[in-house]
């Protein structure tokens, strides 16, 4: 492809969109949603390596594709490609053209925010993914989906007030936003620990990270087809995105911050787990999955951040890790929406869909009877060998007549006492 071109097809995949977005325009266009995404198609395909620097937009941004940042991009097409054909809008209902306004704005943002090379085009492009994407959320949803899109919109606000402080800090301390140069220049100030937090703690919020998982969870079981589609690879991946590339990893060992977020993705596995367990069912798998991935992401960004050589080795991991997130939370989806159509009209679905749903909850009951008793017999064990203890060495006190209160609490002691082994591992 000509040298030339290449730059201009950078900037058209963030700008055909935002022009689309005009209703005289899109109005007289046949499939406009999936008109949008064809630079960024032909960006995916095309091999090569391009950057595109603009001094005059956002103080100095600038767009690049590369093979890792290849991986996101080609995934983000194929989801946006399925959503636009779920969505069907039509041009004679004003609701549904909200909704390709919508739509062209989210995947502008996203995209932009896929490309960008610094911190300010970053933000602002996931900022006008967020919004957009709210108004996605509640688009054409009932109460549920309301109620899920304004608990998003809350901790999108909070979000962004976090990471905006954050880019301040950075552009007090270097000039440059540029990733690799504020990571650098992080490292060595300060204020690193202050900007680690802000940064940590605004994409858990954006990326619905376990303990900040309630909006996620909830917008899965309510969020129409096409805007579940989207979930893994517009919040969920962008926020994974954005930690990887806004916190300093690689430069310096911070062994603390480390072995919290160790902590935390280690928790947010354990919990995602049990609570499928506990409330097995098809509806519930893409959430909890999320849920489970993202943390699964956490645990490994804080052992890269506690020993830099360990993230050095396994970087090249992360952008396909990432990709795979999205694809599989978007296959699981549809999955999942499948087989509620099943039980919903089962005439109207295809054998193959029938088959797979009677075998996934033949096998979703069998691990959770297989859970339940694990579960039941430890907790069996463990009251057990304590009350041998007790009585030959102790009274038995008060406070143990209420130990027949926890019974039905089997899966959050359990949780706990893996936790308990789970940090005793990392610890050593």
């Amino acid at each position: 492809m000509n040298v030339e071109l290449y730059p201009m097809l950078l900037l058209m995949v963030v700008a055909w969109p935002l022009l689309l977005v005009i209703p005289a325009l899109y109005l007289r266009l046949l499939w406009p949603c999936h008109l949008a995404i064809v630079p960024a198609l032909l960006l995916a395909l095309l091999p090569g390596e391009a950057t595109l620097e603009l001094p005059w937009l956002l103080f100095g941004t600038g767009f690049a594709i590369d093979g890792e940042t290849r991986w996101i991009l080609a995934v983000s097409v194929a989801i946006w490609f399925a959503a636009a054909t779920v969505a069907k809008p039509s041009k004679r209902d004003f609701a549904d053209q909200r909704t390709t306004t919508f739509f062209l704005f989210t995947l502008a943002g996203n995209l932009g925010a896929v490309l960008a090379t610094d911190l300010m085009g970053f933000f602002c492009f996931a900022t006008l993914m967020g919004y957009g994407f709210y108004g996605l959320l509640i688009q054409g949803g009932d109460e549920a989906a309301r109620l899920a899109g304004r608990r998003y919109l809350i901790v999108l606000i909070v979000a962004d007030l976090l990471l905006f402080e954050a880019l301040l800090l950075a552009a007090f301390t270097t000039e440059n936003l540029h990733f690799e140069i504020v990571r650098e220049a992080i490292a060595k100030a300060s204020s690193s620990p202050f900007y680690f937090w802000m940064v940590l703690i605004g994409f858990v919020l954006k990326a619905g990270i376990w303990p900040a998982h309630l909006w996620l969870t909830a917008t899965f079981s309510s969020a129409t087809r096409s805007t579940a589609l989207l979930l893994g690879g517009v919040p969920v991946a962008m926020g994974l995105l954005g930690v990887m590339r806004w916190l300093p990893l690689g430069e310096h060992a911070f062994n603390v911050s480390g072995m919290v977020m160790q902590i935390l993705g280690v928790a947010a596995v354990l919990y995602a787990v049990l609570r499928f367990f506990t409330q097995a069912s098809v509806k519930s798998l893409p959430a909890w999955t999320a849920v489970a991935l993202t943390g699964l992401f956490i645990a490994a960004l804080g052992a890269g951040l506690a020993d830099p050589s360990v993230w050095r080795q396994y970087e090249s991991l992360a952008h396909p890790f990432i990709a795979s997130v999205g694809l599989l939370l978007a296959a699981l989806t549809f999955v999942a929406g499948r087989m509620g159509d099943t039980r919903q009209s089962p005439a109207a679905s295809s054998q193959w869909v029938e088959a797979m749903s009677r075998w996934l909850a033949r096998w979703m009951g069998s691990v959770q009877r297989w859970a339940e008793d694990r579960l039941s017999g430890f907790q069996s064990l463990w009251c057990v060998s304590w009350q041998k203890i007790l009585k030959k060495n102790l009274r038995i006190l008060d406070w143990q007549k209420t130990m027949g209160f926890m019974g039905g609490w089997n899966a959050r002691i359990t949780m706990f006492v893996l936790l308990a082994l789970a940090l005793a591992w990392l610890a050593v």
